[in-house]
């Protein structure tokens, strides 16, 4: 029994160790990259719901939930981001709960360079009860709680109004909490989020290449990517587009989607084609991921047409 026990510390004490969320919806996930692209956002607020089941042929499903809210430009003080991430392992139900608030501000001096800051409160727990044990025993979920912190900047440069730059760096854990379940000390690592976007518009379709990389301790994460979008209605009520995506995780997957824009609502899914050496065992299975956002747009204030009055 105490074997059994152990065993599970042991793994639950490993991932632990392991990679953060990581999602393949790049440009659908400003927050969990970098806070100042807040501000990346195509209205002026936005909110987010994305979902994401990975494993499923191996394992019970490591399922990913978020809920975002976007408020780009408040009263000129800055742009806040509001999202709430969970994350749950496998069959040992590990559980990762976060409210991150996120705040990004142009810098002044210099034009088109932004800075970012963000907050966590976390909690990472496992339930016991979940598990099959020999025989019958109690055992209490055991829980952690934490604070976290992430720092972030951005350039962006724009060639005239057609083509644009974004280059973006993010330091996470600057805290380095520890997230130990069994009272060892287990902080996590810092981790470096490098991103570049370059936008172009030709005619009806909007071009974005990207690239991504993510370092944290040992593991590493590099994602190349192009998201199209191209406008096949466009009336003075209704706006229409379609977006394909098509990006490749190194040495990982090959991720294949594609978007439905209408007027103030977007919904995009892709699938992780798995191609590491892992292929055999999930017979090239992956990740379903979906996203669906609400924008709205400030309505433009119109002059008010004032008759002046006639004596005649």
């Amino acid at each position: 029994m105490k074997k059994v026990i152990f065993c599970t510390l042991m793994f639950s004490s490993v991932i632990c160790r392991a990679q953060d969320t990581h999602i393949s919806q790049i440009s659908n996930n400003e927050l969990l990259i970098n806070p100042c692209y807040i501000q990346k956002i195509v209205g002026d607020y936005a909110f987010k719901i994305q979902s994401r089941s990975q494993w499923q042929s191996v394992a019970e499903p490591f399922k990913t939930f978020s809920a975002s809210a976007y408020f780009k430009e408040i009263r000129n003080i800055g742009s806040l981001g509001i999202n709430f991430l969970s994350d749950n392992s496998g069959n040992a139900s590990l559980n990762n709960n976060s409210l991150n608030f996120f705040f990004s501000k142009d810098i002044m001096l210099v034009e088109g360079l932004s800075f970012g800051t963000g907050i966590s409160f976390s909690q990472r727990y496992i339930n016991f009860s979940e598990l099959d044990f020999e025989q019958y025993e109690y055992i209490s979920s055991s829980k952690k709680n934490y604070f976290d912190f992430t720092l972030g900047t951005n350039y962006s440069l724009d060639f005239n109004n057609n083509q644009f730059h974004n280059l973006g760096l993010s330091i996470n854990h600057l805290n380095k909490p520890n997230v130990s379940l069994i009272s060892l000390d287990d902080k996590l690592k810092l981790k470096y989020n490098f991103a570049y976007f370059y936008n172009f518009s030709l005619n009806d379709i909007n071009y974005e290449t990207f690239f991504f990389h993510s370092s944290q301790n040992s593991q590493n994460e590099t994602l190349v990517g192009l998201n199209l979008q191209y406008v096949f209605r466009n009336t003075i009520k209704n706006k229409t587009s379609i977006k394909p995506l098509l990006c490749y995780r190194f040495s990982d997957a090959i991720i294949a989607g594609a978007g439905l824009l209408h007027n103030n609502y977007e919904f995009t899914f892709s699938y992780d084609i798995n191609v590491s050496e892992f292929s055999k065992a999930t017979n090239y299975n992956g990740a379903f991921e979906f996203t669906f956002i609400y924008y709205i747009f400030k309505k433009l204030q119109q002059n008010k047409i004032v008759k002046c009055p006639s004596y005649i």
